[in-house]
């Protein structure tokens, strides 16, 4: 269900006069960023286990690089994940000009002062006119033979942005499923680990359905099981999404900007569905939607409509279109990475855009001119900056409207 927002003008006059000032230099250009803030809980509150409170230096360190960083950076429009602590960041945000705030969830206390399950939230220069979450369709989650109780792993906010020269923008904030097992196996059937001298009694082998399994068969059972169900949670949700988009698009015609941390790679399958494109369908499926008559030229721009695409991919085919091939190739394969396993870097945070972006679309309203992937902090950190800041690289894009 949407509210409409009633934002006490009162309490941000003050900022938002003192920052008019950057709004009105950069009005033709806007900054969108995306930031998974780790762990962002302001203490005595502690984040999954009573070990885990920031004390206040640690605390006051944290909020000063996020200052820091939307000072240096002055993006117009932040997606924030991982927010335990929604109070604090609105009052950070606002001290930077991002005076108009929106959160349609709370984290899941678990007990005295533990939490789990933090929250995404959005910050904008621009006024929020409506927010609201977005649901999953009950009637294709059965369809996709999906329980009956499937619900976003985290709760996706929808805000809908009044931005200048623009006009009304659908923002989505996500979080979706981490790719963590989180499955064990009940009842626990571990066998302790028999030894190679030890002879295997075959006539007492029980069936496998009821077989103990020995302490790494089990760990590698969960594993694998619960790997792959995170992956199809966040494989439905992106689908589920998708859908809401669309109906969301199809009666409202706002722009789209979907953006947080997806925890996957856009290339690696299980979100397909965010990026599927018309030339990937099958011609029968397409006549089969009474929609056989159309040239290739009129279904490629009824598609485009509802097209979302990477913000980098937009960025390199703006601005690099008339470089070399090899160029292009280049930068396509050396992105930076947005988050690091070890030393294995990935990219799962992510800025998507719809067709009024596309610089290549004919009735484009602003187009991609820059893309930064904010990485200094874990690529080349400095402790007393740094230690308290977050495990994901912020991404920002900068969109500058078409003459």
């Amino acid at each position: 269900m949407a509210h409409n927002i009633d934002v006490d003008e009162l309490d941000s006059i003050a900022v938002a006069v003192e920052h008019n000032d950057i709004a009105q230099m950069r009005v033709a250009n806007i900054k969108i960023a995306s930031i998974n803030l780790f762990n962002f809980i302001e203490p005595p509150l502690a984040y999954y286990d009573f070990e885990n409170i920031y004390s206040h230096g640690q605390w006051q360190k944290k909020c000063q690089w996020l200052s820091e960083f939307l000072a240096h950076r002055q993006p117009d429009i932040v997606g924030f994940q991982e927010v335990f602590s929604p109070e604090p960041l609105k009052r950070i945000a606002s001290e930077q000009g991002l005076v108009h705030f929106a959160v349609i969830d709370a984290p899941t206390l678990i007990s005295d002062y533990i939490y789990r399950s933090p929250v995404v939230a959005l910050a904008s220069r621009y006024p929020i006119v409506e927010i609201s979450s977005v649901e999953p369709d009950a009637r294709l989650v059965a369809a996709m033979g999906l329980s009956s109780e499937f619900a976003f792993s985290r709760k996706v906010l929808r805000a809908t942005v009044e931005v200048p020269h623009i006009g009304k923008c659908d923002y989505y904030v996500v979080h979706f499923k981490s790719k963590r097992a989180g499955l064990a196996l009940e009842p626990k059937l571990i066998e302790p680990k028999r030894f190679e001298h030890q002879p295997l009694a075959l006539d007492n082998l029980a069936p496998a359905a009821s077989m103990k399994l020995h302490s790494e068969t089990q760990l590698l059972t969960e594993q694998a099981l619960g790997r792959w169900a995170s992956t199809m949670q966040r494989g439905a949700e992106a689908a589920l999404l998708f859908n809401g988009i669309l109906v969301r698009r199809q009666a409202s015609k706002h722009p789209v900007i979907v953006m947080g941390d997806f925890n996957d790679s856009l290339t690696m399958g299980a979100l397909d569905a965010l990026t599927i494109q018309g030339e990937s369908l099958h011609s029968n499926d397409i006549k089969a939607a009474g929609l056989g008559h159309l040239s290739d030229a009129a279904l490629a721009a009824v598609f485009a409509q509802y097209q979302l695409k990477d913000a980098y991919e937009l960025f390199i085919e703006a601005n690099l279109r008339d470089s070399l091939t090899g160029y292009t190739a280049y930068h396509r394969e050396h992105r930076a990475a947005t988050h690091y396993y070890g030393p294995k870097g990935s990219v799962l945070d992510y800025i998507l855009l719809s067709s009024e972006f596309d610089a290549s679309h004919g009735r484009s309203l602003a187009q991609v001119v820059d893309y930064q992937t904010c990485d200094r902090h874990l690529v080349r950190p400095e402790y007393e900056r740094d230690a308290y800041s977050t495990d994901h690289a912020p991404v920002i894009v900068e969109l500058a409207l078409r003459s």
